[in-house]
């Protein structure tokens, strides 16, 4: 028997089984977003409420879903709350509570508050949550485990993960102008591989989103206080 030629046989079976893997996790956004807008946004819409209503009952629903299957898997996918990073984390959501304040603040004074604003702000809490559990809690974490080695001294599933949030955010096509999509796809660039870094590091997703809800709120707060507009129109 040839143990060369079938060792080498092996290696490319697990190479193209783990690129198999990396292009599932990489649509894993998007089938969320055909769940969302296919299979439950329908069966909300049936009950005739607000849009808003019907974003946050999606996003929510969405959730849950996720949370539902690690819980079935035994993986928390970073959301624990460890004792090395809980004064951290302590710090960060009194800083996002703060940040969500001066939010709704920065809306009042610009003429964009109205009796829906709480409801955006929660919608958006909502839907970044879902992002980051989704991205790097699950993409990065499974992804780790097969995607070995790094480009430019960042590891290949960080790679993967920020390519996945970049291209996520086409599915706001539907939504927003196309260079408004295209300013978020080259922003999620950068901010993704800060936020990957992080996940790898602590391996807390917990501090990632609250970072990603943070930065989010204060980088709008500042371009409509700058502008007078709204970067883009809220849901």
């Amino acid at each position: 028997m040839n143990y060369k030629r079938f060792y080498k046989g092996k290696v490319f079976r697990v190479q193209i089984v783990s690129l198999l893997i990396a292009i599932v996790l990489l649509m894993l956004p998007f089938f969320d977003a055909i769940i969302e807008n296919y299979v439950i946004s329908p069966v909300i819409s049936s009950f005739a409420l607000p849009r808003i209503s019907v974003n946050l009952l999606r996003f929510s629903t969405a959730s849950l879903l996720f949370l539902s299957i690690s819980a079935f898997l035994g993986n928390s996918y970073g959301l624990e709350i460890t004792k090395k990073l809980r004064k951290i984390l302590g710090i960060m959501l009194l800083l996002f509570i703060l940040i969500g304040y001066f939010f709704l603040i920065t809306l009042k004074t610009k003429g964009f508050f109205d009796e829906l604003a709480a409801m955006h702000l929660v919608n958006w809490i909502i839907s970044v949550f879902r992002e980051e559990f989704l991205l790097r809690g699950v993409i990065q974490t499974e992804a780790s485990y097969i995607l070995k080695g790094k480009f430019l001294k960042i590891s290949n599933a960080i790679w993967l993960t920020t390519i996945a949030f970049s291209t996520w955010h086409l599915v706001n096509l539907t939504v927003w102008p196309w260079q408004t999509v295209a300013l978020q796809m080259l922003a999620a660039i950068p901010s993704g591989i800060i936020l990957g870094l992080i996940k790898e590091k602590t391996g807390n997703t917990l501090l990632t989103y609250l970072l990603h809800i943070c930065g989010d709120l204060l980088f709008f707060s500042i371009y409509l206080l700058l502008f007078g507009r709204l970067f883009f129109t809220l849901f």
